[in-house]
């Protein structure tokens, strides 16, 4: 058993635990409101290549030369929130 889980938590700790946790939890919040924004950025840049389309072809052959930048974009996101999600998990396993 580590040494610090037999040790009482002090008030002091606690709200040096609840200020970091805020501020990770902020960060997360921060960075799904900007995932978000990207995402109806895309959205908005694939509905207008929709309305330029001629046909069903030039339709179906834009929005497929648009998956890779999207498969991009959501791979950076996943990796950006997994590393903010183990930021905040590291943070408190270290305060244990």
């Amino acid at each position: 058993m580590k040494l610090s889980a037999k040790l009482p938590l002090g008030r002091v700790h606690v709200e040096h635990l609840l200020e970091r946790a805020i501020d990770s939890v902020g960060q997360i919040a921060m960075h799904e409101a900007g995932a978000l924004d990207n995402h109806l950025l895309a959205l908005r840049e694939r509905w207008a290549v929709a309305r330029k389309a001629r046909g069903v072809g030039e339709l179906l052959r834009d929005q497929i030369d648009l998956l890779p930048a999207t498969r991009l974009r959501l791979a950076e996101d996943h990796e950006l929130r997994l590393k903010l999600w183990r930021g905040l998990a590291r943070r408190f396993n270290n305060a244990a």
